[in-house]
């Protein structure tokens, strides 16, 4: 438990120093963006790639596979927990899709893979990886009906990132043992560190262009923490154990489930005329209280 509250605690250090850095306005909006695009296009492509490189990662098409089907399958059970919680919970049916994608996708990516890599190492990033491949499709597919509803146009551009192409090209390192010449993979090694500093400065400095006043506008924004960071994680891990035996697999799935609300739900609340006000607030209360629930799951559930 010790090792895992260190562990976490760097992580979130980081973050108070992302989100100082955006009230004293070191980090601008603008700067905060130009940073997300440095770490989601060069820098989180170049720690996937990395994670398969300048490890001794050994898995094989079928392990590859059925890992692949148990991301999936863990997408199956958030959306299990989560869509009869929020029907019941009541309220304006137009948000019902919006709380119900801030319930279901994790900040698999930003936060997601730095705290994979601290509790699993290169295997942490590896699986991440595999993971956001099923996060992205599905984001911008089920996400956005969630989101927009039935009758938006679903934007094709935004499945194909460098993160996504990243992971693709992932699976066939792994499964080849494929080692580029040294000194292309020592950059990719120097890029890819840089994944986790980044990614907090950014969530931190997001944070801090939320005003605290809107942190609550009504009482499912708890809702959707006690399921987005309680509920869907345990569910997940009494499902899944029944199926996977490896703990690094199980534990990926697990720790994924257990993040925050996704960055992306603003960002689409935003793009395609959702509530933004309250995707934002969900990010940022699911943010902060992850610093407790996510040592608790990890320590209650023995996943490391």
């Amino acid at each position: 438990m010790q090792v895992i509250l260190s562990q976490m605690s760097v992580l979130f250090i980081l973050l108070a120093v992302g989100f100082a850095a955006g009230k004293i306005k070191l980090l601008t909006p603008d700067g905060n963006m130009t940073l997300t695009k440095i770490v989601l296009f060069i820098a989180l492509p170049c720690t996937i790639l990395n994670s398969v490189i300048s490890s001794d990662i050994k898995i094989s098409v079928e392990e590859t596979l059925f890992y692949l089907l148990m991301a999936l399958f863990a997408f199956v059970i958030a959306f299990a927990v989560a869509i009869p919680l929020i029907k019941l919970s009541g309220g304006e049916r137009a948000n019902h899709g919006l709380l119900t994608y801030m319930s279901v996708y994790s900040n698999s990516g930003f936060m997601g893979f730095p705290v994979a890599i601290a509790l699993f190492g290169a295997a942490g990033a590896f699986f991440t990886a595999l993971f956001n491949i099923w996060f992205n499709l599905l984001s911008f597919s089920v996400g956005v009906l969630l989101i927009a509803g039935r009758g938006s146009k679903i934007n094709l551009k935004l499945l194909f990132n460098p993160p996504l192409i990243a992971a693709l090209l992932a699976v066939p390192i792994a499964l080849t043992d494929f080692t580029p010449v040294g000194i292309v993979a020592e950059a990719i090694g120097l890029f890819g560190n840089f994944t986790t500093p980044g990614a907090m400065l950014v969530i931190g400095a997001s944070l801090s262009f939320i005003p605290i006043k809107n942190a609550f506008p009504e009482w499912r924004i708890c809702l959707v923490a006690v399921i987005k960071l309680a509920l869907v994680p345990v569910v997940t891990w009494l499902v899944l154990k029944q199926f996977i035996e490896s703990r690094e697999m199980l534990g990926v799935l697990v720790i994924l489930a257990a993040m925050p609300t996704g960055a992306q739900s603003a960002m689409l609340a935003i793009w395609y005329g959702g509530d933004a006000k309250t995707a934002s607030a969900g990010i940022f209360v699911t943010t902060l209280l992850c610093a407790v629930t996510v040592p608790l799951i990890v320590y209650l559930l023995q996943i490391v």
